[in-house]
């Protein structure tokens, strides 16, 4: 029988090592985390996608009623009650999903740190979800307004350029664009600091600049690699509804079930959603894990918290990967 080793994660991790203890890490948990993030997290995903699938249904069905000639029934849908509870509905329950999922993972990831174990039952990871969800929303919707705000205030040297020369609201969009990214990764450790520190939004978001400062590009290309993995999973999952429709619409050419989608071809879209948002959310604790993997390997090699597990490993043989660089 295997003898299970855990993570050490107060660790110097060159970009390869950080790559492959994501996947490690997620060898471990895959099944304790992904039954944690799918009945904690679960059920208000599987809501707002089933809304979110009846929706594209419905538009798939009034998009191709528009082209003979039927278009207001179509613009009486979009101007409906229904419509836009719909929509609201089916976003409120992805938010709700999104938020209840990071925290899901982080904090199982956080267990995982203090137990030294992947026996992690769901009703752990639930005590600690009910306890920082607000948190998260709090701090998903701070992002928010401080994005909009950065937003308006990169719009002024927009308008000021565009006063002396159109062309160069090219130059000053390429500069909003890099400026949103530096933030975005700069901030990108805010979520986990939160959880793990306990510490306030402002303090947390000034502490992630600091350690990301002068590793932005190593951030940047972890977080890219695995959202990269993430994106092609998961649309592997959606791909057969895409595949379906296109043949479908290829093949066919009666004009009243053009107009009306088959009952089977709507609930085929329903559940192809349903998979794929679900499918989406465990995939997500890949960049998740990745993020926390760098947290504490930005502060091992800026703050050397590590210095107390090499202290008391005195004597014994020492592994070169514990050593504090970082090659990228």
């Amino acid at each position: 029988m295997k003898t299970f080793t855990p993570l050490e994660f107060h660790k110097a991790r060159d970009f390869s090592k950080k790559i492959n203890d994501t996947f490690e890490f997620l060898k471990q948990n895959f099944k304790p985390l992904t039954k944690s993030v799918l009945f904690i997290a679960g059920p208000p995903v599987l809501m707002g996608s089933l809304l979110m699938g009846s929706f594209i249904g419905d538009f798939f069905n009034f998009s191709q009623s528009s082209y003979t000639g039927s278009s207001e029934a179509m613009e009486k849908y979009f101007l409906s009650l229904n419509f836009w509870l719909q929509i609201i509905f089916a976003l409120v329950f992805l938010l709700v999903s999104g938020v209840a999922s990071m925290a899901t993972i982080n904090n199982y990831i956080i267990l995982y740190g203090e137990k030294k174990s992947n026996q992690i039952e769901i009703n752990e990871v639930w005590e600690r979800v009910k306890s920082t969800f607000w948190m998260y929303l709090g701090t998903m919707l701070f992002f928010a307004i401080l994005f909009i705000l950065a937003y308006m205030l990169m719009l002024i040297p927009m308008v000021l350029l565009s006063t002396i020369s159109p062309f160069l609201i090219v130059f000053g969009v390429i500069g909003i664009i890099v400026v949103l990214f530096y933030l975005i990764f700069g901030a990108s450790l805010t979520f986990f600091i939160r959880a793990y520190e306990k510490s306030g939004f402002f303090p947390a978001l000034s502490r992630s600049f600091n350690l990301v400062r002068g590793k932005w590009w190593s951030t940047f290309g972890l977080i890219m690699v695995l959202s990269l993995i993430v994106s092609t999973l998961s649309y592997l999952f959606i791909m057969p509804w895409y595949i379906t429709t296109i043949i479908s619409a290829m093949h066919n050419v009666s004009t009243d079930i053009f107009q009306e989608p088959s009952f089977k071809w709507k609930l085929f879209t329903i559940l192809s959603f349903a998979v794929y948002y679900l499918s989406q959310m465990v995939l997500s604790a890949i960049p998740n894990i990745g993020i926390a993997l760098q947290y504490f390997n930005l502060v091992e090699l800026k703050e050397a918290k590590g210095l107390m597990n090499e202290i008391e490993s005195l004597g014994k043989p020492l592994d070169s990967s514990t050593e504090r660089k970082e090659d990228f």
